[in-house]
């Protein structure tokens, strides 16, 4: 790949970062991370008017096809997700635009595309995903929320986990257990549903940091039509493995690191131990330049898997590698940060907070990507079955 910009993507990149700047301005108080969109009123109203004023520029449906309303390329929206990630901000629903669009357009019916694609193109509607259960989490396969075919819907019954924004959404994806007596992977169907339908009851689950992130959603009975079954009934794995690798290249995180590695060093430059800058240190500048070059690998693959995506060839090994390099380098990142800050790396919310709190924040949330969308030991078999093709264990 020629990892040379375009002069279109070059004046693209600067147009993302203008912007991005300006609603960076604007952000909330405490405002850290993606997840703050979900926590309080004022952070969700904020992701929804950065959405739509990414949707007037056309940026949430870069890379789609033209005849659903696409405009750019896959390139294009990599440099959108790193102007995002570098500012920190929201406003790309990453349930409906990084991962369900890709899906409709992959496997989804006419009618779908055209009742929803638009709708996530103009930010109108925010999507949750409905995949976990309290004992299906790795193996999803091995779900029990059962959904019984009535007529033209069905009846689904069940529990679901670890919902990131269910409680903020307009619709879900989910994935239900539709023939009991079929083999496994066989037996799943991926359903649409509108999250005002009877029957569903969202309950927050308090995560450490003191935000509401995550929730549990119970299924009662909830008709859900069948006319929202994206793929084939009964075959929804096929579709899960086509979302997941969307879900797994998402690129955000990769573009976060950058702005953090920058206020990284502007903190070891203007803070000194034992009478000196830490920038002087050797011990802190090994580690800070030992982030800085897996960064930069990681940037590359990013941008690798960009071209992929152009050229429809990626594949779940490609998605896994980003999935499983960025997730550990986060992780790293916030365990260096907190380190060489000390105590000022403990505290957010406090005029002692450096980074706006950001290094103790990522420090308590470092573990989630390596946990969600697959563990990384997961992924890590993905990459050696489907991409080295190395045997299984018998």
């Amino acid at each position: 790949m020629d990892f040379r910009l375009t002069d279109k993507q070059i004046e693209h990149r600067k147009e993302c970062y203008k912007v991005c700047a300006e609603l960076e301005k604007k952000k909330p108080k405490n405002w850290v991370g993606f997840e703050s969109q979900f926590d309080n009123d004022e952070g969700w109203a904020f992701h929804r008017y950065c959405a739509k004023e990414f949707a007037k520029r056309g940026w949430l449906s870069l890379g789609w096809p033209k005849e659903y309303g696409g405009t750019g390329d896959m390139m294009e929206k990599v440099l959108f997700a790193e102007a995002r990630g570098y500012y920190d901000l929201a406003g790309s629903d990453i349930f409906g635009v990084s991962m369900l669009a890709p899906t409709l357009l992959a496997a989804g019916s006419e009618e779908l595309k055209k009742e929803f694609l638009p709708k996530i193109a103009s930010a109108e509607l925010m999507f949750c995903e409905l995949w976990s259960e309290p004992n299906s989490g790795s193996d999803l396969a091995g779900l029990q929320a059962s959904a019984v075919r009535k007529g033209d819907e069905f009846i689904v019954n069940g529990q679901k986990t670890w919902n990131t924004g269910a409680h903020r959404a307009d619709w879900a994806f989910g994935v239900y257990k539709s023939d009991p007596n079929a083999k496994k992977h066989h037996n799943l169907t991926f359903i649409l549903c509108d999250m005002k339908t009877p029957g569903i009851t969202v309950k927050g689950i308090p995560y450490m940091s003191g935000t509401h992130v995550y929730n549990e959603v119970y299924l009662d009975d909830v008709h859900m039509p069948a006319k929202y079954i994206v793929g084939q009934e009964n075959e929804g794995w096929a579709v899960v493995n086509v979302l997941a690798g969307f879900e797994r290249s998402n690129l955000d995180m990769v573009y976060g690191l950058v702005r953090g590695l920058e206020d990284l060093v502007h903190f070891c430059n203007e803070n000194n131990r034992g009478g000196q800058p830490l920038s002087k240190d050797p011990m802190v500048r090994n580690k800070v330049a030992d982030l800085a070059c897996q960064l930069e690998a990681v940037r590359t693959l990013a941008y690798r898997v960009a071209d992929q995506q152009n050229r429809n060839e990626m594949g779940l090994m490609d998605a896994a590698a980003v999935k499983v390099f960025a997730s550990e380098l986060m992780e790293k990142y916030a365990h260096v940060a907190c380190d060489i800050m000390g105590p000022y790396g403990q505290v957010k919310h406090s005029k002692f907070a450096k980074m706006n709190g950001a290094p103790e924040y990522t420090y308590q949330g470092c573990f989630v990507p390596i946990v969600s969308m697959g563990t990384n030991e997961i992924q890590r078999n993905i990459i050696a079955w489907y991409g080295l093709g190395l045997p299984r264990m018998k």
